[in-house]
């Protein structure tokens, strides 16, 4: 048995043994000719044990409990002793009995969980079992003289359960809701990576298209050459194979990535000397920009992850950072890596006062960037600036040995 039912169990047993013990405990003195005194104990037990079956059989309970108590209250026996087990039994219909309400649907339609119209046959039976022990009551060998507040007692064990299980029910609307919305979130994030990913395998397909292309533009040099200028075929063979070389680590970077129904866009793809550039087209959008990137002979694939990473990040400043923002971009090239980063001084990340920015790690542009930079096994961090304020994306990309495939 599971502690969830053991716990439950326990819990059943013991509203058995305190509903028991608070029949009981009443007074015995006025009880009616007919009624022994010694049938009370055994009234009370088997109005307890009655009370096991509350969650299976929330309606037949309150039924029985309720006739143990109209037979003991019409005996002359106290009327809230006697009806202990049916107040039980009124809260359990309640909360556990389904009368078959037709769910609620919401304006498009779609049903929403646990809420239910509201339940009129459940109620229903609980006014009855109320009228019953009021009326019995008007016994002649009742103890009550009329209507008391045993009736009002039983609804109000009822409204107390209705209100437990419309809790329970929003509830349980609110985490489903919660589940689904994470759900769509997660096939979003998803969603943007696949397409990202998709959409390097194409860049990454030109650059190793192009590097192929210079292979065999130098081995037909090389072979026109064989015959009338044998020494030019050396430089032509050393030039086959580092392009071979890197176009090889290309392919094995992208592989993971490829798509068999890719369609290569064959448009040259930009660099790092076209960042200027890049950089004249947000000035004139109106974004200052600071640029700081020296000449530097990048692989064609790296070169590419780094337009793409200050074409990105410059673009969220634009979007993000606010009026008067200004940028400044910063490459510096090292013998096993490349460093880039874009700061600006704008109103800082998402949180700040004012500030648009979405969270930097769920925006779709920075997941791109990060699988951008995880092809090659570099690393990527998007958030406050060092220094305080504005925002910052920095990445850093590991060159490709020479000489490796």
């Amino acid at each position: 048995m599971s502690t969830g039912r053991r716990r439950q169990a326990g819990l059943d047993w013991l509203v058995c043994v305190l509903a028991a013990a608070a029949t009981g405990l009443g007074a015995t003195d006025t009880l009616a000719s007919w009624l022994p005194r010694a049938a009370i104990p055994a009234l009370a037990v088997m109005q307890g044990m009655i009370l096991l079956a509350r969650r299976r059989a929330p309606v037949a309970t309150l039924a029985a409990t309720t006739a143990v108590a109209f037979f003991l209250t019409t005996g002359g026996y106290p009327a809230g002793g006697a009806g202990v087990g049916t107040f039980f039994a009124a809260y359990a219909v309640a909360v556990y009995w389904d009368s078959g309400a037709a769910p609620i649907e919401d304006a498009e339609g779609a049903e929403r969980t646990g809420r239910a119209r509201f339940p009129v046959a459940s109620a229903a039976i609980a006014a009855a079992s109320a009228l019953a022990l009021s009326a019995a009551n008007l016994a002649p060998d009742a103890r009550g003289n009329g209507l008391n507040s045993v009736g009002l007692a039983v609804v109000s064990a009822w409204i107390l359960g209705y209100a437990l299980r419309t809790r329970r029910a929003y509830i349980a609307e609110l985490v489903e809701r919660a589940a689904r919305l994470e759900a769509e979130e997660g096939e979003r994030a998803a969603r943007a990576v696949a397409e990202e990913r998709l959409r390097i395998a194409r860049e990454l397909h030109d650059v190793v298209g192009h590097s192929i292309s210079l292979i065999t533009v130098q081995a037909e040099a090389a072979t026109r050459s064989a015959r009338t200028n044998p020494e030019a075929v050396t430089p032509f063979l050393a030039t086959i194979s580092a392009t071979g070389r890197e176009a090889l680590a290309e392919m094995r970077r992208v592989l993971a990535v490829l798509r068999p129904d890719a369609e290569p866009e064959m448009s040259p793809q930009p660099g790092l000397d076209d960042l200027g550039e890049l950089v004249a087209r947000f000035e004139s959008g109106g974004l200052p920009v600071r640029l700081d990137a020296p000449p530097s002979d990048l692989p064609p694939g790296v070169g590419l992850a780094v337009y793409r990473i200050v074409q990105e990040s410059l673009t969220n400043v634009l979007k993000h950072a606010g009026p008067g923002a200004t940028a400044a971009v910063t490459v510096e090239p090292g013998r096993g890596s490349v460093r880039v980063s874009v700061l600006d001084d704008g109103c800082g990340p998402a949180g700040s006062t004012g500030s648009t920015r979405p969270p930097s790690g769920a925006a779709h542009g920075i997941v791109g960037m990060r699988e951008r930079v995880a092809i090659y096994g570099g690393t990527l961090r998007a958030g406050p600036g060092i220094n305080g304020g504005g925002f910052e994306v920095e990445a850093v990309i590991p060159l490709p040995e020479e000489g490796s495939p």
